[in-house]
């Protein structure tokens, strides 16, 4: 695919109609646009190929050259716009033949466009669900044809973008409502439906396109005779649509049926030369013939109000639409498009299916040529969109970038940490001094090692135990909190910090970057890290819990202690604490060891002995929230086309 850069100065947007090809051109430096010619004063062209061979040699007509030259050509097709997956190779070598062809005669009515930067973007049914996964070999028929193709849009869509911006139209007034745009080609009908509250465009769409119209009425006259010749004709090409007379013949049943519709006409009609349809045939057919049909019995035939015809089957897609992918949502206005809609019964199944009157349903005064302009013009809304998005992915990236992500988040993470075993610590300390930390035990349990006895001072007894406030069980509540300590994940506890640091480190930069192209961020959606994890390691446990429990000076608890005495004789473990001496260690500790270890030993401790995992995950979980946060903004901006 051909990538749209600084250099490319326009875009072509063409439409490869089933039943018509248009082309609009769009300058993205200066916003000029206009309709291409494609053949010698023709803006729009029949979607007609025919292979011409002369002395081995192949010219590829498009058009009415294509139509002018059937009975001499090799291949001749109309009607022959088909999903990749469908086609044969003999009919995508057509299509590609038909592309280039369209191509090369818009270089041809404008030589400079050759060295002249451009792109070229085409259009493709609405509906997802057959056309949706086509994309890429659709694009890729159009890059095997030598277009500088650089994307594609869904038809309806842009004939709503191009329609909303014609002189006089209502549609804005009426968007708020909501309104549905309808694409009635040769081989489709494509709807985009749109209100002010939509998130994005519903499209759809169904393969029940016009061509069908003139398909039936070929078949109804192959069927019924209506001259001697026509029973021949019918019988050598009526059952082969790759012939040339049989396309012939079905281009004037298309002509007939335009003709019919167009100027309202109350008798279908069309008359035809068989030695002219067959006359680069073997088996050549000689005199004239046509039919008429009135068009009582041509309803009939189309099958109005017929279950299994075409326009009740146009009628029940419809409603189907309607009710399968509006859900209830409001259709105030039916814009009509694409030159199958001066079908009169199209407007009378959109009118009584929605409940509209003539003024809601408007149709398209030049409907052959609205797709390819809005391919162009949305186009060129696309690629400033990109554009812009670029612009806010290098912000993003710059911020990404320049935040010190291990820094920062184990600045944070250590600070909680610290201050989470710090408070831990006072708690411990408090309910210490409180009496609610001792164990119970009988007199028998209350001896120390040697089997002497030590006195109970102001125990509470408990079914024949007594609670004893001792020295040991301090000890072994720091042991059992900083054991626990390593099972416990203090980054969930400081998540939120996290969070808002990387808000307003990163995210705000790009909240500012949008609010410079006159958006805001859905806050609904917030920022929200997991898989972070912080924990003390076992080494970092048993350090803690030897700078409270060991013996000797330099340790909390013992220091705590020995403040008591002029001079500490025996550690001992077992002794019931007084409430008095529980508050001096208590203030002791306060006035000592509230930080428990210098600044040094805490930035040692915090580095060595916290393990800290998951911010590599914190910054993809970052990016992706970024990124989303951009194709919003890209998905507004391409919805606000439609609004401003």
């Amino acid at each position: 695919m051909k990538e749209v850069t600084k250099n490319t100065e326009f875009i072509i947007g063409i439409d490869f109609g089933h039943g018509e090809t248009s082309a609009a051109f769009y300058n993205l430096k200066t916003q000029e646009k206009f309709d291409l010619d494609i053949l010698p004063g023709h803006k729009v062209i029949k979607s007609a190929v025919a292979i011409l061979e002369q002395e081995g040699q192949q010219t590829v007509c498009v058009g009415d050259a294509a139509i002018a030259n059937a009975p001499m050509a090799k291949d001749f097709q109309v009607s022959f716009k088909k999903r990749p997956s469908e086609m044969s190779q003999t009919d995508r070598a057509r299509m590609v033949a038909f592309m280039r062809g369209v191509y090369a005669g818009i270089l041809d009515r404008h030589p400079d466009y050759r060295t002249r930067e451009h792109v070229v973007y085409i259009a493709r049914p609405s509906q997802d669900k057959l056309w949706k996964s086509e994309e890429a070999a659709y694009l890729k028929i159009a890059e095997d044809a030598g277009l500088p193709v650089a994307g594609i849009q869904k038809e309806s869509r842009a004939a709503y973008f191009r329609a909303r911006t014609q002189p006089d139209s209502k549609i804005d007034q009426q968007v708020k409502k909501g309104v549905l745009i309808v694409d009635f080609g040769s081989s489709t009908i494509d709807f985009t439906y749109l209100n002010a509250s939509s998130s994005a465009p519903i499209d759809d769409g169904r393969p029940l396109g016009a061509s069908q119209v003139e398909k039936s009425l070929l078949e109804y006259a192959l069927a019924n005779p209506s001259d001697g010749v026509m029973h021949q004709f019918s019988a050598i090409y009526g059952r082969d649509e790759n012939s040339n007379p049989y396309n012939q013949l079905l281009y004037k049943f298309r002509e007939a049926k335009e003709q019919f519709y167009g100027k309202k006409l109350p008798v279908f009609s069309v008359a035809f030369d068989y030695g002219y349809l067959t006359s680069s045939e073997k088996q050549q057919l000689f005199g004239f013939g046509g039919i008429s049909i009135p068009r009582k019995q041509l309803d009939k035939i189309l099958g109005k109000n017929i279950k299994g015809g075409y326009i009740q089957n146009v009628k029940d897609a419809v409603i189907a639409f309607k009710n399968e992918k509006l859900k209830g949502n409001q259709v105030s206005c039916v814009y009509l498009t694409g030159g199958a809609s001066r079908m009169d019964f199209v407007r009378e199944i959109f009118m009584e299916v929605f409940g509209l009157d003539d003024s809601h349903c408007p149709s398209d005064d030049n409907p052959s040529v609205i797709v390819s302009q809005g391919v162009a013009h949305l186009s060129y809304a696309d690629v400033k969109a990109k554009e812009k998005e670029e612009e806010l992915k290098k912000i993003a990236q710059a911020a990404i970038s320049s935040f010190n992500w291990e820094e920062s988040f184990n600045s944070i993470i250590r600070s909680s940490v610290k201050a989470k075993i710090i408070d831990r610590a006072w708690s411990i300390m408090i309910s210490y001094k409180d009496g609610s930390i001792g164990e119970y035990l009988t007199l028998k349990d209350n001896q120390s090692p040697s089997g002497e006895y030590i006195g109970m001072q102001q125990s509470k007894d408990y079914n024949g135990y007594t609670l004893v406030r001792n020295i040991r069980s301090l000890n072994k509540k720091f042991k059992s909190e900083f054991a626990n300590m390593t099972h416990y994940d203090f980054a969930s506890a400081c998540e939120s910090t996290i969070t808002q640091n990387v808000i307003d480190s990163v995210v705000s930069k790009l909240k500012s970057a949008l609010s410079a192209f006159e958006y805001s961020p859905n806050v609904t959606n917030s920022l929200k890290l997991s898989g972070l994890s912080a924990t003390v390691t076992q080494s970092g446990a048993d350090e803690l819990s030897s700078k409270f429990t060991a013996e000797g000076s330099g340790h909390i608890v013992y220091d705590a202690v020995d403040s008591c005495y002029m001079f500490m004789v025996d550690w001992n473990l077992y002794k019931d604490r007084w409430d008095s001496d529980r508050k001096q260690h208590y203030d002791y500790y306060r006035a000592h060891y509230a930080d428990i270890f210098s600044s040094y030993t805490w930035e040692q401790f915090l580095k060595n002995e916290i393990m800290i995992s998951g911010i590599e995950s914190a910054k993809q979980q970052t990016k992706k929230y970024i990124d989303a946060l951009i194709n919003d903004y890209v998905s507004y901006a391409k919805l606000a086309v439609f609004f401003k």
